[in-house]
């Protein structure tokens, strides 16, 4: 709600005080006052991804910021902007997300409790407004939901261009992904439009499968009781004893990336999505890259969302890939802490999402 009397707006985000602890549910306020390049969004709609999860359990290490907001994909509708703002009006529906598209690149907005001060990027989604760089929103395409959309801000985007710009996968080959998570299953729709030998999806929560059937996917491998020696032995007979061309990895998990490499073809391509501990190193043989394994680190895909947003949505509608399949449950702004629990108990199959 906005003010009038002070011209503060008022309203509540979650926000991240302590590495490890429940987010705080509370009401913040911001002085209404747009710099160069910043817009005003109201949300509708903002997704959970992994990297919260992370950031929330400390996998990078020290936060320097705490007290600060979170969330990096949703989708909203532009309330105000700055008046140098030119790419876009105000009661445009838009996409929320990290990767910069075009547009002024602002300077991060500052937030108060009370006269505590509340820090947040140059895009957060964990809050009924936000205040936002030009170049962190792409307009809504038409024909889309404010649902449906979410999923562009970051897992759809960054699976489309870690195959495409990333990996630059080639047609019938095999391809083995660990984890089936909000990047997984984009991973898994765009690899599948590339007419692959095989793709087989590795995961440790067993209700992934529900997901997998959707997306027309059989060759699911659960990974259960971190033994890796069974894990390896089920792939292989998954691919008739092969090794892949293509390898994804979206845990960050050490191990796992390891078993990767082992998994291999001489001449194929890992990439690397997933955010590993700070504290966690691998190991593996210098031999395998020289004699032609390649690692590939993935940031986003290195999309430009501005241009990659209304070519993969495009692609979408030509495939008649269905949106809503993405997606498993919704809870609103105050249930974001039994959201972060449902999601670690692994217990949902799609993506998860707050509703404003």
């Amino acid at each position: 709600m906005l003010n009038n009397k002070n011209k503060d707006l008022i309203f509540k985000a979650a926000i991240l005080t302590q590495l490890k602890k429940k987010l705080l549910i509370s009401n913040i306020k911001f002085n209404d006052k747009l710099n160069r390049g910043q817009v005003l969004i109201k949300m509708y709609y903002s997704g959970i991804c992994g990297s919260q999860i992370g950031e929330i359990n400390g996998v990078k290490g020290k936060d320097n910021f705490l007290p600060h907001l979170l969330g990096h994909e949703g989708t909203g509708i532009i309330i105000n902007k700055n008046k140098y703002v030119k790419k876009f009006k105000i009661g445009d529906r838009v996409i929320l997300h990290w990767q910069k598209g075009e547009g002024y690149d602002s300077c991060c907005p500052t937030y108060f409790k009370g006269k505590k001060k509340i820090n947040a990027g140059k895009v957060t989604t964990f809050n009924e407004f936000a205040v936002v760089s030009e170049n962190r929103i792409t307009r809504m395409p038409k024909g889309i939901s404010e649902k449906q959309a979410v999923i562009f801000g970051c897992a759809l985007t960054t699976g489309f261009g870690a195959v495409v710009y990333d990996a630059k996968v080639k047609k019938k080959k095999s391809i083995l992904i660990f984890g089936a998570g909000g990047i997984g299953m984009s991973l898994i729709q765009i690899l599948s439009l590339m007419k692959p030998k095989k793709i087989i999806i590795v995961d440790s929560n067993i209700n992934k499968k529900k997901i997998i059937k959707k997306f027309k996917q059989k060759d699911f491998v659960l990974f259960k009781n971190n033994d890796l020696i069974k894990l390896k032995e089920k792939i292989l007979n998954k691919n008739k004893g092969n090794c892949f061309d293509y390898v994804f990895d979206t845990t960050g998990n050490g191990r796992i990336i390891e078993l990767g490499l082992d998994l291999m073809l001489k001449k194929s391509k890992l990439i690397l999505l997933g955010v590993q501990n700070f504290k966690e190193k691998i190991s593996f043989n210098t031999l395998q890259v020289v004699l032609g394994k390649k690692i590939i680190g993935s940031t986003g895909g290195n999309v430009n969302p501005t241009k990659d947003i209304p070519l993969i949505y495009k692609l979408i509608k030509k495939n008649n890939i269905n949106l809503n399949n993405f997606y498993n449950k919704i809870f609103k702004l105050s249930e974001i802490n039994k959201a972060i629990k449902y999601m670690s108990q692994k217990k949902s199959y799609g993506r998860i999402l707050i509703k404003f």
